[in-house]
This record gives C-alpha cells, structure tokens and sequence, in this order.
C-alpha cells in the first residue's frame, strides 16, 4: 500500500526540481511539488508503523494540518481571484503603475502586460498624472520606472504627466513612495487612485492601499495555453503572499 506513496512522492520529486530548477518561471509551484514530495515520503513511512497508537496519532494531526491548510488556501484563492478586476466605474484622480521586472533595458512580460493595461485605461483620461514605481534589481541595467516612463513616452503619453519614483523594491514600498509623490501633487489620503498592477497582484496591493481611494486596474496574462502555467503559478503563489502579509512574514516568499 506504500509503495503508491513513494510513487507519487517520486513523480512530484522529479516534476518539482523540473520547475524549481529548469523550467524557473513556475518556480513557486515547483517549490510546493518539493513540499509535497517530503510530505509522502513521510506518509509512506508512518504507513508501516500505523497500528502504533503514537504514530496513527502522528498521521491524524498530520492529515488534519493538511486539511486546514487545504481550506485556508482556498479562502485565500477566492479572495484573490474577487480582486483580481479592473473597477470603471469610478474617476482617478492619478495612475499608479507597480514596477516589475526589466530584462536589461526591456520590460518583462509580467510589466508590458501592466503597462498594456495603463495604456489602455488612460486612453480617456488625458490629462491625470502617472506614477511609475519600481528601483532597479539584478539583471537590470535601468529602473523599473524609468523603463515605464520610456515604454510610456515611445507611445505618445506626455512626459510631464509622468512621475518616476525609482527606490521602492517591493510592493509596501511601491506603495509607501507613491502616495508620497501624490503627497506632493496635493492628493491626499482620500484621493482617488487608480492603481496598475497584474490582475492576481490587486489583492495584495490594495491590502498594502490600506484607504477607500484604491482603484483597481487589472493587467491580464495573453490568452492561451503558453501562458496558462505562468498563469496558475501566479494565482497559487499570491495566496500565499496573502497569507505572509496577514502574518507578518511578508519577505518569507521573495526567494521562491
């Protein structure tokens, strides 16, 4: 009956080193596979000794951790997946863009998308401010701002509309810097803001918000399959971002 356990403990194993190590886009989901691997291997283990009274209990409070980790993730998920929509009902007074990463002088996938999406949304508002956010992390030969500002101005967006906060490197700082440049654009606390970022990233970013003024502007992944296990790594991993923030162990996940 074990020997099913150490089977799947194995095809995890191997799937999740795939994604940890070669395929590193789906990072986050192979590090879970990790996960799951010692899991079964222990489950296997404790199969042999079952009938003792202290490892059956063992298998008990195992099975239970695991059933309410279950149902927590799935609240998370469903919180994440509730935010994840751009809000048209309501008139910015500003935009802000939430930087991501730059390959040498190129944005990303995940920032072209967000700044796909400022685009478009900006396309009736002409004459609101812009902030871009984001400093400049390894392998990046500019800021994250100053590439938006220059994806921004190449496609016809004035560049007295746009502010560059270049120092934040994480998402409480990208919040934190950008209402201080609001600050000083005379928008308060209770401004008005819309605020760009990719769609499963809304959530958390408007837990960072923390005020009524948060408008949320989703950046959508390019249809299709390719992009569907980008899409899915995502959604998982920011349930577990949410998670590390209502924790206090907001930093835990940067590394995975």
């Amino acid at each position: 009956m074990r020997k099913r356990w150490y089977v799947l403990a194995g095809t995890l194993g191997v799937l999740g080193a795939l994604m940890r190590y070669v395929f590193t886009a789906v990072r986050f989901c192979g590090f879970l596979c990790l996960c799951a691997t010692v899991f079964f291997l222990a489950w296997g283990l404790l199969e042999v000794h079952q009938k003792k009274p202290a490892v059956h209990v063992v298998r008990q409070v195992l099975l239970g951790w695991v059933l309410v980790g279950t149902l927590l993730f799935v609240g998370l998920e469903v919180e994440v997946l509730l935010n994840s929509h751009t809000d048209y009902e309501r008139t910015p007074q500003a935009v802000v863009v939430l930087g991501a990463g730059v390959n040498g002088r190129t944005p990303s996938l995940s920032l072209a998308v967000r700044l796909r999406a400022c685009l478009q949304y900006i396309e009736d508002k002409p004459d609101i401010p812009i902030i871009v956010t984001g400093a400049q992390g390894p392998g990046e030969e500019i800021t994250e701002a100053a590439c938006m500002a220059g994806y921004l101005i190449d496609r016809g967006v004035e560049a007295d509309r746009i502010y560059l906060e270049e120092q934040a490197v994480d998402t409480e700082e990208n919040i934190r810097y950008s209402k201080a440049i609001l600050e000083t654009l005379g928008l308060g606390p209770d401004a008005q803001v819309a605020v760009v970022t990719s769609d499963y990233h809304l959530c958390r970013a408007k837990l960072y918000w923390d005020g009524e003024g948060f408008i949320p502007v989703a950046a959508h992944m390019p249809p299709g399959m390719a992009y569907l296990p980008l899409t899915v790594n995502y959604y998982i991993r920011e349930a577990f971002g949410i998670a590390a923030l209502r924790t206090g162990i907001a930093g835990a996940l940067s590394g995975l």
